[in-house]
């Protein structure tokens, strides 16, 4: 495992060597578009549960979420910018490729740590709701959601620098290591969202809030299909079984195009959920998205909310001057 120090999602020290590829190329493109978009849609969620919308026990972790996608975004694009240029003849420094190799490892690792943790952590805490509902309305505390947010960018930090700056000699034992954990958290959270599938089945017959369970599991789904992936090549590619720089290369963008999806799609999932059959505004589609309690608020009242002020307003109106006349 000699050669494990220079295993990372980094551009290869010959980069600059390479023949530009119009294909390579192109795929960059496709990652720097993928990120503008998962910035128009992250900075959305991120403003609307900031200012507009009053935060809950699941948005909270959705928040911290859109946070994580949004920093990706940031990152993976200035990355691939980088990438692009460089194979195509740019000069760059050593200093500047060194730069960019901590970089994009500690981003890829720490946004993809962070997404799992809170996913996970969602899923379970809607199959305690669903599984102790009484519990979880009058025992758990309330500021449960923000103190785990919080400990869970401290442990995707942790596990980033210790992945990327651990004594080389010892970095497969943590990449195993992080990986089994990984895995766990992964099976706890698919075990979980098949209760959620199976509370989707009784929901028109318990009036659960459907939309929730839909967008957690619909998040779940499309990290399986995007990220996990991305940590198997990882995988494959910390040990050594990369054996060319062309294949590196094409290891790195595969990896990130995936990360990239994976955050882009997020937002627009609760966007289409909320507004599932409704022509309705943004805001009142992350509501109805992340409605917890269906008895609570209905959808009709969230979607008519404003008509059904201003007809309260004018009908307290008429009565006053029906009083008055009398």
């Amino acid at each position: 495992m000699s050669n494990l120090t220079s295993n990372d999602t980094s551009p290869p020290s010959n980069l600059t060597s390479l023949t530009p590829k119009s294909t390579e190329t192109a795929l960059c493109g496709v990652i720097v578009l993928l990120c503008l978009v998962g910035l128009v849609g992250n900075t959305i969620v991120i403003f609307y549960f900031w200012f507009r919308i009053k935060l809950s026990q699941s948005t909270v972790y959705i928040l911290n979420l859109a946070v994580a996608d949004f920093l990706f975004s940031v990152g993976c694009a200035i990355f691939f910018l980088y990438l692009a240029c460089a194979m195509n003849g740019v000069p760059t420094t050593s200093e500047s490729k060194r730069g960019i190799s901590i970089f994009g490892e500690l981003l890829i690792s720490l946004t993809f740590t962070a997404s799992l943790f809170f996913l996970a952590t969602l899923s379970c805490e809607r199959c305690l709701s669903v599984c102790f509902p009484l519990w979880y309305k009058c025992r758990r505390p309330a500021h449960l959601s923000t103190v785990l947010s919080g400990v869970m960018w401290i442990l995707s930090l942790l596990i980033s620098i210790l992945e990327r700056l651990v004594i080389p000699e010892h970095r497969s034992t943590v990449y195993i290591v992080t990986s089994a954990v990984f895995l766990l958290v992964t099976l706890l959270m698919v075990a979980s969202s098949v209760v959620l599938l199976i509370q989707i089945q009784k929901s028109s017959v318990e009036c659960r809030p459907l939309k929730l369970y839909i967008v957690v599991v619909a998040a779940i789904v499309n990290y399986l299909i995007s990220l996990a992936p991305s940590r198997v090549l990882r995988m494959v590619y910390f040990f050594a079984v990369v054996p060319t720089a062309y294949m590196r290369l094409i290891s790195i963008i595969v990896i990130f195009l995936c990360s990239a999806f994976n955050s882009a799609a997020n937002p627009y999932i609760y966007i289409i959920v909320g507004r599932w059959k409704r022509r309705i505004s943004t805001a009142q589609a992350l509501k109805l998205a992340f409605q917890e309690d269906s008895n609570q608020t209905s959808e009709e009242n969230i979607t008519m909310g404003s008509q059904q002020t201003e007809t309260e307003d004018k009908s307290e109106a008429v009565e006053i001057d029906g009083d008055k006349t009398l």
